[in-house]
This record gives structure tokens, sequence and C-alpha cells, in this order.
């Protein structure tokens, strides 16, 4: 009784419109998410551990702000409950990996505070995002997809429609 819709929107115009690679529609509790992926590049610090590393670029921060243009909160109808209305999120994956692997899934509000954070900086003083650095705060794709399902994240029922529209 459920219903997911998922639309791919790499190279095509609705990344070009809302900087997402991937759009969750979830048709029964009314929610939408859209994923940017990024990818993780393998690195090899000098102690000799093995970590997987994204340093975000020019082209993350356009995409950052066209998701921005389109993230306007309207409050929850009476009966509707999100833990975080965020419809926009990364997903950081392994370069030649399983996109359903050990992926890093985070809110862009979530990555713009990492950029902050001095655990998540480079030797040179610039962002990097981590297994490592980001010690496990970050979503897994198993519970990602769950909270999703159940409604618990993405929009609301009024923001939904809005954006089903644009979709559409």
């Amino acid at each position: 009784r459920e219903r997911l819709e998922v639309f791919t929107a790499n190279r095509r115009p609705l990344e070009n419109v809302f900087g997402v690679d991937l759009i969750y529609l979830n048709v029964t509790r009314q929610n939408i998410v859209m994923v940017q992926y990024k990818m993780l590049e393998p690195h090899e610090s000098s102690d000799q551990d093995k970590d997987w590393v994204y340093r975000p670029d020019a082209k993350l921060d356009d995409e950052i702000g066209r998701m921005r243009k389109f993230s306007k909160e309207h409050p929850p109808g009476q009966y509707e409950y999100r833990l975080n209305p965020q419809v926009f999120y990364l997903k950081f994956v392994k370069r030649d990996g399983a996109l359903s692997n050990a992926g890093i899934v985070m809110p862009i509000d979530h990555f713009e505070r990492l950029q902050a954070d001095p655990s998540c900086k480079g030797p040179r003083g610039a962002v990097r995002v981590s297994f490592t650095s980001l010690t496990g705060r970050y979503l897994r794709q198993g519970p990602f997809l769950d909270l999703i399902r159940a409604g618990y994240i993405g929009t609301t029922t009024k923001t939904t429609a809005h954006l089903k529209e644009l979709v559409e």
C-alpha cells in the first residue's frame, strides 16, 4: 500500500533546476527528498590509514545555491510530523563502488555546519568530508531510505505539492 517514486535528475533539466541527481517522492506520506551525489576518493594518510575523502569545490557551491532557492519550508499540517523537513541531502559514495555500499548521507544544513568544524579541515585548511573526520555523524543508506518511507524526513505535504508540480 506504499508508493515511492524515484526520479533520476542527473544531467537532465531537473538537475539544472534543483542541483540534484535523484528525487524521491513518497506518494503515500506526501514527502519529497532530493539527493546530490558526490564521489569520495581514496586517501592514505601518513600513518597508512586508508580513508575516503571528498573535497568540496565550486561546483558544489553552485548546486547548493540552486537547492537553497527551493528550501522554503511550510508549516506542517495538523496531523503530519517530520523529524527534519529538509528537502536536500548530499550522498557521498566511494568512486567505482556500489551506490548502496558505505555511503555518507547528510542534509545540506548539516554539511554547512561541518564546513566550520575544525575536525573536517584538511592540512591546508580546506573542508574534507571523510569517514574518519565525521566519526559516525552521518546517515547510512538503509536508515535514510527508512526515514523517507516513513515520511519522517523531507517536505511537508504543502511543500510537496509545490515541488511536485515543478518535478512533473
